[in-house]
């Protein structure tokens, strides 16, 4: 029996150490620069210059441990105020924000194409995004009820990358969602999200490739042979 007791106790510390590992490993960011640490309103202002940059490319991909959450790719192709989405290599939206058009393409049905053209008015814009990439978290803290913690900076694929940790001030820090942040630009490059008491782990690398994107990427859909629905 006490042998047993003796194995199952092994057994238990050997499960209590990996999960301290694993739990270690998901919060880690790396060695982080603290030396110039931002306030919430400097790293808000840095997201709005973010939000007006002209001409980019993301996909966004989520991931946790057990792989990708969804094997859809969605690519948004952003030009001076133009944003055309495609999903799996075919365009679906069609966005020109200085006329304020907007075109959706419905797909086929009885070899039939559709598509709808509308006005911007029709939709609500959320003022704290970066083109659909949200960070009202960190701007509205008001709404959302977060703390704040500026967590340093590092050098990510050669760009200087600040990180930055929001989290309910009625729960707990662990439970939180960090912002990975292009210092030149603003841009949000990656979200990472924890839940469980902070042992889940959702990564979402918008994968921005910046200064690309060209007048062809984002050129009106050419609409003929389409049947416009209102």
């Amino acid at each position: 029996m006490k042998k047993v007791l003796k194995v199952l106790g092994i057994i238990l510390a050997v499960l209590i150490v990996l999960v301290a590992i694993y739990y270690v490993v998901i919060h880690f960011d790396g060695f982080l620069n603290k030396d110039n640490p931002m306030t919430r309103e400097e790293v808000v202002e840095l997201l709005e210059k973010g939000k007006e940059y002209s001409n980019y490319y993301y996909s966004p991909e989520d991931s946790w441990i057990f792989g990708e959450f969804d094997t859809t790719k969605t690519e948004y192709y952003i030009k001076d105020n133009i944003v055309k989405t495609v999903i799996d290599g075919k365009t679906s939206r069609w966005t020109d924000y200085n006329t304020e058009e907007n075109i959706m393409i419905l797909g086929e049905h009885d070899d039939k194409k559709y598509a709808s053209i509308s006005n911007l008015d029709n939709f609500e814009v959320n003022d704290e995004s970066q083109r659909g990439f949200d960070y009202s978290l960190i701007a509205d803290e008001e709404t959302f009820n977060t703390d704040f913690k500026y967590l340093g900076e590092k050098q990510v694929d050669g760009r200087d990358t600040i990180i930055v940790k929001v989290w309910n001030k009625d729960g707990i820090s662990v439970d939180s969602t960090k912002f990975y942040i292009d210092k030149e630009t603003g841009l949000i490059m990656r979200r990472v999200d924890y839940a469980a008491l902070g042992f889940i782990k959702i990564d979402c690398d918008r994968n921005v490739k910046m200064d690309i994107v060209t007048d062809e990427d984002v050129a009106r859909p050419d609409l003929e042979g389409y049947e416009i629905l209102s």
